[in-house]
């Protein structure tokens, strides 16, 4: 299973599992009259923030590892997410060692615990929630390991430029590796790997990239076989 799908399902269970511990909390502090025993709810609303931690830290370990094969070719919106990631541990940790250490501190851990689910929320829907919410607006579009074979059209040198300059200019440099807002794609097709996605540099896997983006790569299934066979022979001569 692509390691980005697993991610994806660990966050519905974190966000879910953080739904739950907030909804035990309000039934416990914010309602006088209960349907179920102050005992249930505490030991519920524990038992919801062990998950919800526990998938925490499964979740950054993979986000870590992730951080580790790009380096600094992050997208701008992985940077946000990384950014509230770490708020979120930091305010979950000052909740948690409240808890334990410092109960004389106790009446501010209700809000830290909605601080925690609103960075959690956030999180979730910089990552998880933008993946859900793009699959499901092109349900045909599949995160492919590669295509078979590149097409086999032959492209113009020229036309790729344009189409470059139109399409792709914005968010990447032709003539240096820098990130722009993604990477910069000089020398592109002699590298050992894709930026990213880690594949083979070649053709073939440029061109899936293209048609089946990577992380915060807009679609392009507009373009035609021809156009792209012109962008492939323009970042050839990178």
């Amino acid at each position: 299973m692509d390691s980005i799908v697993v991610k994806v399902i660990l966050a519905i269970f974190f966000i879910g599992a953080g739904i739950a511990a907030v909804l035990f909390m309000f039934a416990l502090m914010g309602k006088a009259e209960r349907r179920m025993s102050a005992t249930f709810l505490r030991r519920a609303h524990k038992t919801a923030g062990g998950i919800f931690t526990i998938l925490l830290i499964l979740i950054s370990y993979f986000c870590i590892k992730r951080v580790g094969i790009i380096g600094d070719d992050l997208a701008t919106r992985s940077v946000f997410h990384g950014v509230l990631a770490l708020a979120l541990i930091g305010v979950l940790a000052v909740k948690i060692a409240i808890v334990q250490f410092y109960k004389e501190l106790m009446r501010f851990v209700p809000a830290l615990g909605i601080m925690v689910f609103v960075l959690a929320f956030v999180v979730f829907s910089t990552s998880a929630g933008y993946y859900l919410v793009r699959q499901c607006a092109n349900p045909a579009r599949q995160e492919s390991a590669a295509l078979e074979t590149p097409s086999q059209r032959t492209g113009g040198q020229e036309a790729g430029k344009a189409l470059f300059a139109n399409k792709c200019s914005f968010c990447h440099y032709a003539d240096r590796r820098e990130t722009k807002i993604g990477p910069g794609l000089k020398e592109l097709l002699r590298r050992e790997t894709l930026p990213y996605s880690k594949r083979p540099a070649t053709a073939a896997n440029v061109e899936s990239q293209i048609r089946n983006p990577v992380d915060t790569m807009p679609g392009f299934g507009s373009l035609t076989d021809e156009e792209i066979a012109d962008l492939l022979e323009f970042l050839k001569g990178l």
